[in-house]
């Protein structure tokens, strides 16, 4: 199941180490996941004033969700401490990104022309204060559709500084973003074949990517262990990815032929 990989995969930037800034919606699932599986310690800063050193109970519906990460705090502060003083000094920044560009630049403010623009999104909240102050920019793309990665995004709710590294995980590889992108890392699963596509019609170098080692089956199981809590607490991504099903010859799956 692609999307259950691409979250374990999601999950090894956190195991890194560290104090990571994690967005909400892929990277709080993929904070979670990680916790389960081997690697460096790390906490998760959240935007709301929060710092997590281990796993809540609870998966939280946000990044403001206090009382499902409650018995998690090591530090509580506010919001603009983490997006004046924090975020600057976290190893890594972790954000969603449904709609992003080649420069590693984030739309979720609006969707069409901006007078008016056809669709009003939620908006970035930090993400631009976050992104612009990053070490190093993470960027979380778990939808199906390729052409979410544009040339140049509509609308750039954030943008990474011109110094940070940045790297964009999908479901089908991960891509070096920036002056000279490139594609990493390649997965052989369902959409694969558009993914290239799309990427060579955007002038972006698709060889030579090296595969990506097959997920530990162990790891598999926690990821969707993660995604049916996920699920529980309202998660719709999480939903769609239990019930999804892959194109022919990619069987969806765990280990051992056990669905």
């Amino acid at each position: 199941m692609s999307v259950v990989d691409f979250l374990v995969r999601a999950a090894g930037e956190f195991r890194r180490g560290g104090y990571v800034f994690t967005g909400f919606h892929w990277p709080v699932l993929a904070a979670r996941l990680a916790h389960q599986l081997p690697g460096e310690p790390f906490a998760e800063v959240y935007e709301a004033g929060a710092v997590c050193d281990r796993p809540a109970t609870t998966v939280a519906t946000s990044t403001t969700d206090h009382h499902a990460y409650a018995d998690a705090v090591a530090w509580r502060g506010t919001s603009s401490d983490v997006l004046l003083c924090l975020a600057a000094r976290c190893d890594r920044v972790v954000l969603d990104a449904a709609n992003v560009d080649l420069a590693g630049r984030i739309n979720a403010s609006m969707v069409g022309a901006g007078d008016p623009p056809q669709v009003r999104l939620a908006g970035g909240g930090g993400a631009a204060d976050v992104a612009a102050s990053a070490r190093e920019l993470v960027l979380l793309h778990g939808g199906a559709d390729p052409t979410r990665l544009a040339a140049r995004v509509q609308h750039v709710t954030a943008a990474p500084g011109p110094a940070a590294p940045v790297r964009l995980h999908t479901r089908w590889g991960t891509l070096r973003l920036g002056a000279r992108p490139r594609l990493v890392e390649l997965v052989d699963t369902a959409g694969t074949d558009e993914f290239l596509r799309r990427l060579t019609d955007l002038g972006v170098p698709v060889d030579p990517a090296r595969p990506v080692a097959p997920v530990p089956p162990a790891a598999r199981r926690a990821a969707r262990r993660t995604l049916a809590e996920a699920a529980d607490r309202g998660y719709r991504v999480a939903r769609q990815a239990l019930a999804e099903k892959t194109g022919p010859g990619h069987p969806a799956t765990d280990d051992g032929g056990q669905p």
